[in-house]
C-alpha cells in the first residue's frame, strides 16, 4: 500500500526545515522540496542541536526530521522542538522502522514517520498532510504498530460493534476511525462519507474524548485493541 498522493492548497507556502546528518541526503532532500510548488525549504540541519537551534530563529511550519545523528538525536530533538515550539510540526524520516525508534518519536510528538524508502511524491504528501493534522505513517510503520496490538493482550479477534457502543461511539464516528485504520487523510475520508472535513474533525474529536485518547494516532491504536478498527485493514500491500 502507497500513501496517498492528496492535493492541498495553501494561501502561503508551507516552510520547512529539513535535518539529516548525511550531506548527500540533506542536498538531495533540500532540492527536491526547493523544486516543488507550495513548499520554501528555510534551512538545513546536520545534527538534533542545530536543529533545535535552527527551529527557535527560523520557526519553520514543520521540520523534517532524521533520528539517528551525532550531538543530540533527532528524537530529542523532536521532544524539545514541539515542547519548546508548540504548533510546529516535526515529520521523522529515518532509515529505521522499528518499534525502538517509532514509539519514541511519536511519544516524542511526531506529527508523522516516514522510513527513507518512501517515494519523493510520498514524502511531499507526508508534509501536507502533517500540516492539516493528518498523521502520515509509510505502510510499514502502520504494520507495525498494529502487529504490536496483535501481540499485545488486548488483540482483538476481529472487528467488534458492541466495544464501539459500549464506549459510546456513533457510527459516524465509528466509520471515521475506520476509514482511518486504512491511512485515509481528512480530505479521502469525507469524500468516502460525503461530508465535510470539519465534520470529519469533528467526529474524530469526540471519538477521541470518547475513547479517552489525545490524538489521532492514540485513537487508532485504541481502536484496534477495542476491535473497532481491523489491523488487516491498515496492513494490505
Amino acid at each position: 500500500m502507497r500513501m496517498a498522493r492528496v492535493a492541498y492548497r495553501y494561501m502561503a507556502d508551507i516552510t520547512v526545515l529539513v535535518v539529516d546528518d548525511q550531506p548527500l541526503m540533506l542536498h538531495a532532500l533540500r532540492t527536491f522540496l526547493e523544486n516543488e510548488e507550495g513548499i520554501t525549504v528555510v534551512g538545513a540541519a546536520a545534527d538534533g542541536e542545530a536543529a533545535v537551534q535552527q527551529a527557535h530563529a527560523l520557526t519553520p511550519d514543520l521540520v523534517l526530521m532524521d533520528l539517528k545523528m551525532p550531538r543530540m538525536n533527532g528524537i530529542d530533538a523532536t521532544h524539545k522542538i514541539t515542547e519548546e515550539l508548540p504548533g510546529m510540526r516535526v515529520v521523522a524520516l529515518t532509515t529505521f522502522s522499528t518499534l525502538d525508534y517509532v514509539i519514541p518519536a511519536l511519544r516524542a510528538g511526531a506529527s508523522g514517520y516516514l522510513v527513507k524508502d518512501a517515494q519523493p511524491e510520498e514524502i511531499l504528501a507526508a508534509i501536507r498532510m502533517a500540516m492539516d493534522d493528518n498523521l502520515p505513517l509509510s505502510p510499514s510503520v502502520t504494520r507495525l504498530l498494529a502487529q504490536q496490538v496483535l501481540n499485545g493482550s488486548h488483540a482483538p479477534a476481529g472487528i467488534s460493534t458492541s466495544a464501539a457502543t459500549e464506549v459510546g461511539l456513533a457510527p459516524r464516528e465509528i466509520s471515521v476511525l475506520q476509514f482511518l485504520g486504512r491511512g485515509l487523510s481528512n480530505r479521502e475520508i469525507a469524500k468516502e462519507m460525503y461530508i465535510s472535513e470539519g465534520s470529519v474533525k469533528a467526529y474524530l474529536a469526540n471519538a477521541c474524548m470518547k475513547l479517552g485518547v489525545r490524538d489521532r494516532l492514540q485513537a487508532l491504536i485504541r481502536g484496534f485493541e477495542l476491535g473497532i478498527v481491523s489491523p488487516r485493514l491498515s496492513i494490505e500491500g
